[in-house]
């Protein structure tokens, strides 16, 4: 029996999806993040080496699985991928590691188009008919992050600093972050958020406050939806800018803000020429059993 693994594995979490070579899942779990840029190697290693071994464990594989494919944020440098290979590589008969954002295209009929990840982080990658491949984004929340969680985390602080100190419009969101953050002032937040073991998740996961807050019709935390869109169209906008489509691409959209934030996603759509791209957003919403079976069919194509 052969077995396919498709591995997501994104800033906050880590999705595994074990499949038969009849499409049959054998296997679903999830871990902690295995972004060697957030948790360092050796934790992303032993994040993903559990999560393989307990998913054959599970399925009853002793040997190696056949193929796999393992999608990391921030694994585009060739020796980052060796060293990911050589670690992990006595697990798989093949295995095959990307950055996450070329795990989406695998969602689309031909693999090609344009995939956009907003999660806690962000990225846009393209692939068209001929195989010209190019990514925009991904340049980390330092300097990068543009729509993503993070970035609407960061801005609803910021929308609190500016109220406080008079340089902006009062907001809901100073009474409801500060109530997420357990602070009682506005000044207690620089304790709360600059604590030594604050993540850049542990920030993106208050970015549902400021949706909310949005949703109740807020007129700071609609502003801020309004620039994820924005951004996130640029990240796309780029891409097309620079890689010629026979056809007009599909946009594959996935990550937990794209997936369930409502207002940026029509914010992008809005932003996209529709003369450009296909009009609808393709959403995926399981990367790893998307990735598992495109995988299989892969392994069929090149069977004799």
């Amino acid at each position: 029996m052969s077995t396919f693994i498709g591995i997501d594995g994104g800033g906050t979490k880590t999705d595994l999806a074990l499949i038969d070579d009849g499409g049959r899942l054998l296997a679903r779990l999830q871990g902690d993040s295995s972004n060697q840029a957030a948790v360092g190697f050796d934790a992303a290693i032993g994040v993903l080496a559990d999560l393989v071994d307990r998913a054959r464990s599970e399925a009853g594989i002793d040997g190696p699985v056949t193929a796999g494919w393992i999608g990391m944020a921030g694994s585009d440098r060739a020796e980052d991928r060796i060293a990911f290979r050589t670690a992990l590589g006595d697990r798989f008969r093949e295995l095959r590691i990307t950055n996450d954002a070329e795990l989406v295209l695998s969602g689309t009929p031909n693999g090609s188009g344009v995939a956009l990840i907003a999660g806690t982080g962000s990225i846009a990658f393209a692939r068209n008919e001929q195989g010209i491949t190019g990514r925009s984004g991904g340049w980390g929340h330092v300097f990068g992050d543009e729509g993503s969680a993070y970035t609407i985390a960061v801005e609803g602080l910021r929308a609190i600093a500016a109220e406080t100190d008079g340089r902006g419009p009062a907001s809901r969101l100073t009474r409801d972050l500060l109530r997420w953050w357990q602070a009682e002032t506005p000044p207690e937040l620089i304790s709360r958020v600059y604590r030594p073991e604050v993540r850049k998740a542990d920030i993106a996961a208050s970015a549902p406050v400021v949706v909310a807050a949005a949703e109740a019709g807020d007129f700071v935390a609609c502003s801020i939806l309004d620039r994820s869109g924005d951004a996130l169209a640029s990240l796309v906008t780029s891409l097309l800018d620079r890689i010629p489509f026979a056809e007009l691409p599909t946009v594959a959209g996935t990550g937990g803000l794209l997936l369930q934030t409502t207002i940026v996603r029509q914010r992008l759509s809005d932003r996209l020429d529709a003369g450009r791209v296909n009009p609808k957003i393709q959403l995926i919403d399981d990367i790893a059993a998307s990735v598992a079976h495109a995988l299989r069919r892969f392994h069929a194509e090149e069977e004799p």
